[in-house]
């Protein structure tokens, strides 16, 4: 797998990500639209960054930026109650990472891509207490037809697909719930 952690996208994607966290801490009310798109920003970067001479991927550069210039707006709108020096020193980031700079340690993050997967899918996002056995996820996820993703400390997981494949996927992994209600 080609995962450039130092293409341009995937630093800004990690920039705002970044801002998105210090906002939440001040701000509880941040829309759900904006961690949405940031959230799917991030999967069709990874997508894109799978193979990106493949035509297919390549078409998406357009709607990444437009996912990652609507969410930076929106922050930098959020962050002005902080003051302009606040959004100033974020902007610097921002043009930083634009550039190919890594401004924050990037955290490699598991994805797993299904060749000839449309990028025009839907997801699902579910939190579990502990983590979980990654390598069930990934076969369920293949058999499934659906692309799985881990958050850096494997509780956090995106389900990737189109709506009956990750139906699908869910039941397959209802152990996994159960597993976790059990332990609560």
């Amino acid at each position: 797998m080609v995962n450039d952690m130092k293409d341009p996208l995937y630093l800004r994607w990690g920039v705002l990500d970044h801002l998105l966290k210090e906002l939440k801490k001040k701000y509880e009310d941040i829309p759900k639209e904006m961690i949405r798109d940031l959230q799917y920003a991030r999967a069709l970067t990874n997508f894109y960054l799978e193979d990106p001479t493949e035509p297919d991927r390549a078409k998406e550069i357009g709607r990444i930026d437009s996912l990652l210039n609507t969410v930076e707006r929106n922050l930098l709108a959020l962050a002005s109650n902080e003051g302009e020096e606040y959004v100033k020193e974020w902007e610097q980031k921002l043009l930083e990472a634009s550039q190919g700079k890594e401004v924050f340690k990037s955290v490699n993050i598991q994805s797993k891509f299904i060749p000839g997967m449309p990028a025009n899918f839907d997801f699902i996002r579910f939190n579990f207490r502990e983590p979980i056995q990654e390598e069930r996820f990934i076969e369920i996820c293949e058999y499934e037809n659906v692309i799985i993703e881990f958050d850096d400390n494997d509780t956090s997981v995106f389900v990737f697909g189109e709506k009956p494949n990750i139906k699908s996927a869910l039941k397959e992994m209802s152990p996994f719930f159960s597993e976790q209600l059990q332990e609560a």
